[in-house]
Parts: structure tokens; sequence; C-alpha cells
């Protein structure tokens, strides 16, 4: 006789003749609350019928699990290389009493080289306050007067022109009385690349940029080297190729549209505005990710002192402040000529006490004679509004000599 939900036989080593359906659902590991499965699933399934979806659910699962082990480990890797770049005291040669360099502060000068012009068209110092949290970004024109051996004296022909980065520190040196900590050289590609992991930027442009530079031709008339710049007036995301187009733009081709009436001035302008909106975009940012996307990007395609770590570190501190915690200056500067050539000369006084209100890190104030600024010691007057100096005219506030070497256009 045949029990229902037993085996009908007797089990080897056992008195029982049959099992009872409850006895027989415990020997397979189930209770009365799965009565109708096997092995956890459905009767239909354990028979081959597979409940649609029911894989395709468990490949998310699977997905989701590896993006958050990825998120994860990219987040432990963050944490365990982000340092703070090393520092070194400030270095004022000829000075028998140096100033001592206060520990809070960081300094960093950026550079973006032009390299198809040979020269370094922007130049910018940033000193970072650890203490109020804070970052100052000073930007100096590219045709500031330095003291140099070179027949063009301008700041931005010191990079491509002399040593490479260890004479431009020095010329920024000459100017604020210090050594910048680290450096930075950027070219296109990183700019480009940034504000594109960031998904682009939202910015106003003021007017109409068009602007065509197609140069280097060789001998079959075809350019190595294409920048273009084709942005319009109004309200929107601009890419990095875009936003780097408005960064450097200078003027349309044929001087047509909006003209700068002060070049360098109202072009440094610009791009204070457009870093600010690149700052606001980047605060925002809380995916390690793209943080990391950016942390290498920098690190990768341009020349620095700066480890992947201290770059981190920098974008770190930079996402615990607010837009409060960032401001822009220019240096205060004026119009000459030098030997036919268009110079912008440093107002000394005014430069000083901007020097020590926003850029100083010193346990003192600086002085004119901690620096080598070049200034006009006896000008002349003005010639139609312009300002015309020989370079007998010339004196650095440290005393020490000017290079008379000019050349002209």
């Amino acid at each position: 006789m045949k029990v229902f939900g037993g085996s009908g036989r007797r089990r080897a080593g056992f008195g029982r003749v049959s099992e009872t359906r409850k006895d027989a659902e415990r020997r397979d590991g189930l209770d009365s609350a799965d009565r109708g499965y096997r092995n956890g699933e459905p009767a239909d399934i354990a028979a081959g019928q597979k409940t649609p979806g029911k894989k395709k659910g468990r490949g998310w699962l699977a997905a989701l699990c590896v993006v958050v082990l990825i998120a994860a480990g990219v987040t432990i890797y963050w944490e365990l290389t982000t340092k703070p770049p090393e520092t070194v005291e400030a270095e004022l040669p000829g000075k028998e009493e140096n100033p001592v360099r206060v520990e809070r502060y960081y300094t960093l000068l950026v550079v973006g080289d032009d390299q198809e012009g040979g020269n370094t068209d922007t130049i910018m110092l940033l000193r970072f306050d650890t203490a109020e949290m804070k970052v100052n970004v000073l930007s100096i024109p590219r045709d500031t007067l330095i003291n140099s051996s070179l027949g063009n004296k301008k700041i931005n022909a010191v990079y491509h022109n002399l040593d490479g980065i260890d004479s431009l520190l020095d010329a920024v040196r000459e100017l604020t009385g210090y050594r910048p900590n680290n450096y930075m050289v950027v070219n296109t590609s990183v700019f480009t690349d940034v504000v594109d992991a960031m998904d682009g930027v939202d910015f106003y442009v003021p007017f109409d940029m068009d602007y065509d530079d197609y140069s280097n031709f060789d001998e079959n008339g075809v350019a190595r080297y294409v920048f273009t710049i084709h942005v319009t007036e109004g309200q929107q995301t601009l890419s990095g190729y875009d936003a780097l187009g408005v960064f450097r733009w200078r003027q349309n081709n044929n001087s047509s549209g909006h003209v700068y009436l002060n070049p360098d001035i109202e072009r440094i302008d610009m791009q204070h505005e457009l870093l600010m909106a690149i700052a606001e975009k980047a605060m925002n940012t809380k995916n390690v990710l793209t943080l990391t996307d950016i942390a290498k990007a920098v690190l990768n395609q341009c020349q620095t002192d700066l480890s992947i770590g201290n770059i981190q570190w920098y974008i770190e501190q930079f996402l615990k402040m607010s837009m409060d915690s960032l401001e822009f200056f220019t240096m205060p500067t004026s119009g000459a000529w030098i030997k036919k050539a268009a110079y912008v000369t440093i107002n000394v006084d005014a430069w000083i006490e901007m020097l020590n209100a926003n850029f100083k890190i010193t346990d003192r104030e600086l002085t004119r004679e901690d620096c080598g600024i070049v200034y006009v010691a006896s000008p002349k007057d003005l010639v139609d509004g312009q300002l015309y100096v020989d370079p007998d005219e010339l004196a650095s506030t440290n005393g020490a000599a000017v290079d008379q070497y000019f050349v002209g256009p």
C-alpha cells in the first residue's frame, strides 16, 4: 500500500515501512510554508520552466555590486594617496634677514603654455590659506616688464627662451618677493578635458567670438596647427573646446565685431569670469569618480612638480570651500612703449599694498626692496596719451642694474 507523500518502500536501517508527507518534506529541507517548492524554487521552475526576468534581475544585481566595489576601491585609493605638497622656506637672495614662511600658506604658479606662439600667455599665482580656507588668484599680465637678459623683456617670453620653468619661477620671485612652492604648466588639452569631465560649464558669452588660426603650413599648403573659435553670444553650456576658445579669445578675424580696448586686462577679466563659472561647477561635483578623472587629466597632460596625491589634496580642500572663498586679482600696471614695443609696468606702491594684503606668505610684510620690480624711475611726458620710455629711465626696486638690451618689433 502506498501512502500519499511517502516512498512506498522500506528505507535501509529503519524499521518504518513508509514516510508521511511531512517527513518527506522535512527530509527534502522543506517545511509547511514551502510546500509546492523544491530547493527554494516554485514547482514549475524546478521542472525547468523559468520565470521570465529572473535571470535579468540577477544580472542587474551583479552589475550594481561591481559598480559599488569600483566606487569603494576608488574612494579607498583616493584616501590613501591624497596628501598635501611639501613646502619650502621663502627665499629672498641677497637679504641678510630672510622672512620666514608661514605654514598655513601654499602657493602654486599656473602657466598656460601657448606652444605655437612660443609664449606663456596665461600666468597665474594661487595662494591657498589653510587657516581661513581661502584661495586668492593673481593674474600677471603677459606683457609685464621684467629684468632679464632677453631683448624681449616681457614675462611671457621667459619660459620658452631661457631655462624653462626655473627661470619663470625666478621671474615671479622678483615680482612677489618669494618663489612659489609648486608649479603647473598646462596646455589646451587639460583645459578641455577638465571641462568635459564636468559635462561642460554654464556661461554667458557677452558677444559673438569668431577667430580662425591656421598656421605653420607645410609644402603642400596644409596647416599643421589649427585653432578656431566660433561661439555665439548668449547663455549656454560650453564644451571644453568652446570654453577654451572663450578663455583664449583676443579679437575676431579682420578686427570685426567686439574689440577689447585694453586687450591684456579685459581678456584677463573674461578669464576670471569663466574660471569662476568653472569653479562653481567643480564645487558642485561630489562624484569621486569624476574628481579622480579630473586629477588624472591634470597630471597626465601638464608639466608639474605635484603628484596626483597633491592634486587630489588641492581638489579635496577646494570642495570644502564656497564661492565666497575664491577671489581673483589682477596685478596693477600701466602701459609703456619701449623701443617701439608695448609693455606694461607695475605700479609699485599699489602692488606692494595688494601683495601684503592678499598674497603675503611670510611672517612680516614685504617691502619694495624685497622684490626686484622694474619700474619707470624718471618718466617723460606723455605723447598722444602714450608713455614712451628709454631703457636708461628704468630702475629696479632692489637696486639691481636693469639690463639695457631691448629689441623692438
